[in-house]
């Protein structure tokens, strides 16, 4: 009779769930198979044997990070104001500064320590590729809607406001105070009210 070896006795998703947060806290260079294994509950070889090597297991937790982002544009779709909404997640990561260990982003984090990983920096593309059209259409629902200004382009202040989100990430990690951050959203998104006056030069 053939052996069929002893079944699994953990939960895949729980398991790449608790990689990523290690990899997010460490970062990829400084997390080893062993850290990944204490931290999720088993032995390194029981990782190997799940899920390969750990770059094999980091894809697939930086795949599972970003699935954050996507909840994220999607729920820039649902009726109602997008402005408010937007404000509250750039809140959140200003937020980020009054933690006693920011990580910042994941995806940001990934660009940065690892720029010649072409597997996991064409995730870190498509990601923000993703979030920055979702935010884009947003915007221009918003301007149909009365909610944003015409007068800005859609799809350019929504790769300005990707730009500001990574920046927060960054300046997080070093500002203790989040409410210059906080105030910095404020200012960058107050242009895009339908209600904002006009500024006239003479």
């Amino acid at each position: 009779m053939a052996r069929t070896g002893r079944p699994r006795t953990f939960i895949e998703s729980d398991v790449i769930a608790t990689a990523t947060d290690v990899f997010w806290q460490h970062g990829y260079a400084a997390t080893s198979m062993q850290r990944l294994g204490e931290r999720a509950g088993l032995l390194p070889g029981s990782l190997h044997a799940a899920f390969g090597d750990k770059h094999t297991l980091f894809l697939r937790a930086l795949d599972h990070y970003t699935q954050g982002q996507r909840d994220f544009g999607a729920s820039l779709h649902a009726p109602g104001p997008v402005l408010p909404r937007l404000r509250q997640m750039m809140h959140g990561i200003a937020a980020g500064a009054a933690t006693a260990h920011p990580r910042g982003c994941m995806l940001g984090n990934t660009a940065t320590e690892q720029p010649d990983d072409t597997t996991a920096a064409a995730i870190v593309r498509d990601a923000f590729a993703e979030l920055e059209t979702n935010v884009a259409h947003a915007l221009e629902r918003a301007q149909d809607e009365g909610e944003v200004t015409p007068r800005i382009d859609a799809r350019t202040y929504a790769r300005v406001l990707i730009a500001l989100m990574q920046g927060l990430h960054v300046l997080a990690r070093v500002e203790p105070d989040p409410e210059p951050l906080q105030a910095a959203v404020d200012a960058a998104l107050a242009p895009l009210a339908a209600t904002w006056p006009t500024r006239r030069y003479s």
